[in-house]
């Protein structure tokens, strides 16, 4: 008996031994990663062989994931993820994650079948809004506007986080102004966000979209009003730099400052379909357009980099912008807008990378985006 209780011992010491041992790589792999080591993938590589069983595989592979030099390698540490644990506690923040880097790409297909994958399969999620968030987007970039219309009413019956609902909100007006242009329905979404979110951080945009509406209308004293309001109120916001093109652009209309939040008047006036061309590029010597692509925002330094390689094998210049929190790539200097779309379906097809055709306004020496 006493011999029997002996072995029992040291099973149950050679055991905790183990479970400290492992426990103490686990933690030297989050140290690695934590300080970015480039012996980090060394220690996943023998923690895999020494624990193949181990609780904290997953998690190591979520470290691994985002610690990738690459958006595709990224990309594909996360579907393994997914693949693989099905049962794992942060398998929607993998979902979340795969998400975020196909909306970087502009890889809309992968984000629409990854979002719907993520809604099926987290569906108690706190990331559920998001991932309708994210469907939406998708939706709206290959023109399905009116799922995507549904899929932002959705959101609101999952959250009450009112960045998120903001946006939803923001995303909803936006696809129904492609469907009936500066219409009754859109100035109405309009109408509720600016009542209801002002604390929002995609209020400054709403602001910009009010005043277009304005201008489209001929409202100019109105226009003027909202414009002048970001440029005062927000002068730090990107903008407040459109603000002021637009502003100087109805200058020649001597508007004045008006109450411009618009009220039941305004949408009583609307019409139920109105669609028009966006706002006209100002008539001046010292103004000059060009068309580029954008691609972003990213979040690590080293993907754009190796993003902007791969870019510059197609078309030059290529440049990589900081932002506060993020960077952006810049593709391109092209005077006519289709030779800048058919360069944009080059790189989608060749390299599968999506971005946006944005019209660059240089002024006095300076760079603005003025459209998209």
């Amino acid at each position: 008996m006493a011999s029997v209780l002996r072995n029992i011992i040291i099973v149950l010491l050679c055991t905790g031994t183990v479970a400290a041992s492992e426990q103490s790589d686990y933690e030297a792999i989050q140290k690695a990663f934590s300080s970015n080591a480039a012996y980090a993938d060394e220690l996943v590589k023998k923690f895999f062989t020494h624990y193949p069983k181990s609780k904290y595989i997953p998690d190591i592979r979520m470290l691994a994931a985002a610690s990738k030099k690459s958006v595709n390698a990224s990309a594909v540490e996360y579907q393994k993820i997914i693949q693989l644990y099905r049962y794992y506690n942060k398998r929607d923040e993998a979902f979340f994650s795969l998400c975020q880097l196909y909306y970087v790409k502009s890889d809309w297909i992968n984000l629409l079948s990854t979002s719907n994958f993520a809604i099926a399969e987290c569906s108690t999620s706190n990331y559920l809004p998001v991932f309708y968030q994210f469907r939406a987007i998708a939706h709206f970039n290959y023109s399905n506007y009116e799922n995507g219309v549904s899929d932002c009413e959705t959101i609101a019956l999952h959250t009450h986080e009112i960045n998120t609902l903001g946006y939803g909100l923001f995303l909803k007006t936006e696809m129904e102004k492609n469907i009936t242009g500066y219409s009754r329905k859109y100035i109405q979404g309009i109408t509720e966000i600016l009542h209801g979110y002002d604390s929002t951080a995609i209020y400054p945009s709403v602001l910009l979209r009010l005043g277009q509406y304005y201008e489209q209308h001929k409202m100019y004293n109105h226009a003027w009003s909202a414009y002048q309001y970001i440029i005062n109120n927000y002068p730090k916001a990107p903008e407040t730099v459109t603000a002021a093109l637009y502003a100087e652009n109805i200058k020649r209309y001597n508007p004045v400052i008006v109450q411009f939040m618009p009220d039941e008047s305004i949408i009583a006036e609307s019409t139920s379909i109105d669609i028009a061309p966006d706002v006209n590029i100002p008539d001046s010597t010292n103004h000059t357009v060009h068309y580029t692509i954008n691609i972003g925002p990213l979040y690590n330094l080293a993907k754009a980099k190796e993003l902007q390689k791969l870019i510059l094998k197609i078309v030059m210049p290529v440049h990589i912008a900081r932002k506060t929190q993020s960077f952006e790539i810049y593709a391109g200097h092209f005077s006519a807008f289709d030779e800048c779309m058919n360069v944009k379906i080059q790189l989608a097809e060749e390299l599968g990378i999506n971005g946006f055709i944005i019209e660059m306004l240089n002024q006095d020496g300076k760079n603005y985006i003025y459209g998209q």
